[in-house]
């Protein structure tokens, strides 16, 4: 058996394995419209299956990482912390001693002290119970308006095919870059094991 063979078949192979898996990443993005070539119709996976593709994302989305339940516990956890609470009561410690202040000398000596602390907390109080029961409404509100998984499906399905392609490379550059030179590795071998086959049998 000529002794090229054991360069020239597993180069060979390693050529297809590797051109082949090039054209395969390239169809997941191309062509980005429909191709009829020889009677056969082309188009790349991602633009055939972009509306699958946001539905299922949009739908992984909700589940498992963004649902209207876990945005309803922040608000409320927001509006009910003491962070918020805090700054509610300096807030409103300052609102009141402004007012009070334009009120003149008399009405400043009498609403001080003792009788100041009273009204400010009163006030306070029914602020914050205000903002409670506003924080309800936005909870109850998000349920009946927030579709999270249709917003995601839209923004996805509404992403320019170059974009949405950009997006992908940028992710998995590294990734598609393994499938392509993985392919000329696979093409190697199996040039490699057909030489051998032939070495075998001749």
């Amino acid at each position: 058996m000529n002794p090229w063979m054991w360069i020239a078949l597993p180069l060979i192979g390693a050529l297809i394995g590797w051109c082949t898996n090039w054209l395969a990443v390239k169809m997941i993005f191309r062509p980005r419209t429909k191709r009829r070539i020889l009677g056969i119709t082309f188009e790349g996976l991602l633009p055939r299956r972009r509306s699958q593709l946001a539905t299922s994302v949009a739908e992984t989305v909700e589940r498992d990482l963004l649902s209207v339940d876990q945005i309803q516990s922040l608000v409320q956890r927001m509006i009910q912390g003491d962070e918020i609470r805090s700054l509610l009561r300096e807030k409103i410690e300052t609102l009141l001693k402004g007012q009070i202040s334009k009120l003149g000398p008399l009405a400043a000596g009498f609403l001080s002290g003792d009788t100041f602390q009273r009204l400010q907390t009163k006030v306070q109080d029914e602020i914050l119970v205000f903002i409670e029961g506003l924080g309800s409404k936005i909870h109850e509100g998000l349920a009946e308006n927030l579709d999270i998984r249709e917003m995601v499906r839209t923004r996805i399905e509404s992403f320019d095919l170059a974009r949405l392609e950009d997006i992908i490379q940028r992710i998995a550059a590294q990734e598609l870059q393994h499938i392509v030179i993985l392919g000329g590795i696979l093409g190697f071998v199996v040039g490699l094991a057909e030489v051998g086959l032939l070495w075998i049998l001749s």
